[in-house]
């Protein structure tokens, strides 16, 4: 048995259904920029105990765009010459969770979603924030799956709802049609073009951290064979 099989035999075992629980879960306050708290009660092996979570009431995705850059020579979209050189759309921005500037992919938060929408909605509305974010679009998406963010505080869009997901997406052949949003006043952002093959040296630099943008940029270039198993 491998280890994928392994893991679904183990997690659905009747004890990683979770622990039962004890009342409906009540709403808190509300939280700018993220949600709304919501407080519940476990039946745990500790006996009853009390835990708040956040709601989340948009939903996550992060793209790794891949666009390329014109040296003055005719480029087919299908048989790119060398001169042209392909690079990745990535992001500056200072963040206050973490007081520093924040090297990532667009475009993070992609409004509210509902729990049970499925992927071609999600795709449709990260296709429509990404050009928004950056002024570019692509006729040639690839879904990389998702990651769950911060499991152990956030739920889903309600409180039945349980995991906020992030969820991964490659663009290839981006084409700028149009210009990125203007920063809020409150946002402080820019966008930062690197070359393809430079990418191994970024995530070697650890400065490149953010955890949805690092799970998308790994899967996509060993997609794309810039990186291999070894």
């Amino acid at each position: 048995m491998n280890a994928v099989d392994k893991f679904r035999e183990l997690s659905s075992e009747e004890r990683f259904k979770g622990w039962p629980l004890e009342g409906p879960p009540s709403l808190g306050p509300k939280i700018p920029f993220f949600g709304q708290t919501v407080d519940y009660k476990l039946k745990t092996g500790n006996g009853i105990e009390d835990y708040t979570s956040i709601l989340r009431h948009f939903g996550g995705a992060v793209v790794f765009g891949i666009t390329v850059t014109d040296r003055g020579l005719t480029y087919d979209r299908d048989h790119p010459d060398d001169n042209w050189v392909k690079e990745g759309i990535t992001l500056c921005q200072w963040k206050p969770g973490v007081n520093q500037a924040s090297w990532e992919l667009s475009p993070g938060g992609i409004g509210k979603i509902s729990s049970n929408a499925t992927l071609e909605e999600i795709t449709q509305k990260t296709k429509e924030v990404y050009l928004k974010e950056t002024g570019y679009t692509s006729d040639r998406w690839n879904y990389l799956g998702h990651i769950m963010i911060e499991t152990g505080k956030y739920r889903g869009a309600s409180p039945d709802d349980h995991g906020l997901k992030a969820h991964l997406f490659m663009a290839t052949h981006l084409q700028k049609i149009g210009f990125a949003r203007k920063p809020a006043p409150n946002e402080i952002m820019e966008t930062l073009m690197v070359p393809l093959d430079e990418f191994k040296s970024v995530l070697d630099s650890g400065l490149f951290a953010e955890e949805s943008a690092v799970a998308c940029a790994y899967k996509a270039l060993i997609k794309l064979g810039n990186l291999q198993w070894r």
